[in-house]
């Protein structure tokens, strides 16, 4: 009987231990329910706090792209810490209210909440421009660049500004960022820097070391014949030291023919050819033909060939009837009176010496009253110095020359293929190949190229 009470009061201490602990887990499995339940109330508070302001954003940039101040006005009240809202209904008053009080009112706030935005500083410039408050218009430009002190338009417009306001020295600063940095602006932006200034020094400090550039301010100072500055640029680009585009340099050497200016145009060619390894063939020693048998490109211009097209005559170089070479000039007349077949280049000589020209020519039913001539003319008066031969019918590979002594000042000479008269009807071909001059002296040959 004892053994079963101590066996009973033993099962009741095992009953009263074990019940804590079901009690214990039921409640941890409530406190993990809560806790879910809460994050999950945080999460969904969060997702509705995310797509309010995503809806709000929304509808504020709707509201923006309406344009009239009552849309723009409700976008800034549903986001006011946006400056482009701010900007675009100070754009706004600005052109469509003429209001500019309000406009700068409207510019500041945009400035004030993003001050690196560069269009914001050049609308609030504008505003106060049309108030007539010129420092706070300086101010603003002034923060404009220093906010984006690369972009060419707004350079283009702070440096119009400062020469509105009469400082030069800080419109020439924008024209360079302007000439840096877009390549379809240098030529406008190195005029309106000449006309501000007048001298090429201001301007050739504040110049990249691009030679391309500097070749525009020598095209836009020849153009105002300023000759010494013009040469001044020149100088310089060549100590850059840096390779360019002979085709590009060339139009100097004409500038200073057209200017009668032979010698200059002889220094400026051989500072050309020596600084470039394409036009060094284009050369034969002792011959003052530049080009002589047309295998080079024709640069048209400086002293190689130059080519005009003329009514009736075609001109083609032609690899299969050659004297000498891989190519000769191929000249076919349609039947039209022409009297030049458009083709020529200025060759420099010295007063007073004589020289002889000729050229390798041929022709195929060459059908005229009179035929194409090897022709020197005075390069200063245009008067014909020398004619060789015609050439008529059909003929072989013959050469025709000519002697001719240049007269007293004369330092130029044109060599040309033209007819004399130029008024009889002509028809066939021509080919040209091999054209010369040299001195015709017992004297070495001055090579003036």
């Amino acid at each position: 009987m004892r053994k079963r009470i101590d066996a009973i009061a033993r099962s009741n201490d095992t009953v009263g231990l074990q019940a804590p602990s079901r009690v214990t887990k039921h409640e941890n499995r409530n406190a993990l329910s809560l806790t879910f339940r809460i994050v999950l109330l945080l999460i969904c508070c969060a997702v509705g706090v995310y797509m309010w302001l995503a809806v709000r954003l929304y509808v504020a940039h709707r509201l923006s792209t309406f344009n009239d101040p009552v849309s723009l006005q409700r976008a800034i009240r549903l986001e006011p810490r946006d400056a482009n809202n701010y900007d675009l209904l100070g754009q706004y008053f600005m052109w469509a209210a003429q209001d500019p009080k309000a406009a700068a009112g409207r510019f500041q706030q945009a400035v004030k909440l993003n001050p690196y935005m560069s269009s914001y500083w050049t609308h609030l410039a504008q505003a106060e421009s049309n108030l007539g408050n010129d420092s706070e218009q300086t101010a603003a430009i002034r923060r404009a660049i220093a906010v984006d002190p690369t972009t060419p338009e707004l350079a283009w417009s702070a440096a119009n500004f400062f020469l509105i306001q009469g400082d030069t020295d800080s419109a020439l600063d924008q024209f360079a960022v302007v000439i840096r940095n877009d390549p379809r602006m240098v030529e406008a932006a190195l005029e309106r820097s000449w006309r501000a200034v007048g001298q090429v020094d201001p301007i050739q400090r504040r110049l990249p070391p691009d030679p391309e550039i500097y070749l525009s301010l020598v095209k836009l100072l020849v153009a105002r014949q300023q000759w010494v500055p013009a040469q001044q640029i020149w100088l310089a680009m060549l100590d850059l030291n840096r390779q360019f585009d002979a085709g590009s340099a060339v139009f100097y050497v004409d500038a200073l023919l057209a200017a009668q200016d032979v010698p200059a145009a002889q220094r400026v060619w051989q500072q050309i050819v020596d600084a470039s390894t394409n036009l060094k063939p284009y050369l034969a020693p002792g011959n003052l033909v530049v080009n002589p048998g047309f295998e080079h490109e024709f640069l048209n211009a400086g002293f190689d060939w130059h080519y005009s097209a003329q009514n009736d005559v075609a001109m083609i170089l032609d690899p299969t009837q050659t004297h000498e070479g891989s190519e000769a000039l191929l000249i076919t007349y349609s039947g039209a009176p022409n009297g030049d077949a458009g083709i020529l280049q200025p060759i420099p000589v010295t007063p007073g010496v004589a020289y002889m020209a000729s050229a390798w020519v041929k022709s195929e039913e060459l059908e005229t009253a009179n035929g194409p001539q090897l022709t020197v003319f005075d390069g200063n008066h245009n008067q014909a110095l020398a004619r060789s031969e015609e050439t008529v019918g059909s003929t072989g590979w013959h050469q025709v020359q000519e002697t001719f002594t240049a007269p007293k000042e004369t330092n130029l000479v044109i060599v040309r293929f033209s007819r004399e008269p130029a008024s009889t009807r002509i028809q066939g071909r021509f080919w040209i190949d091999s054209v010369h001059m040299t001195q015709n002296t017992g004297e070495t040959i001055e090579q003036v190229h």
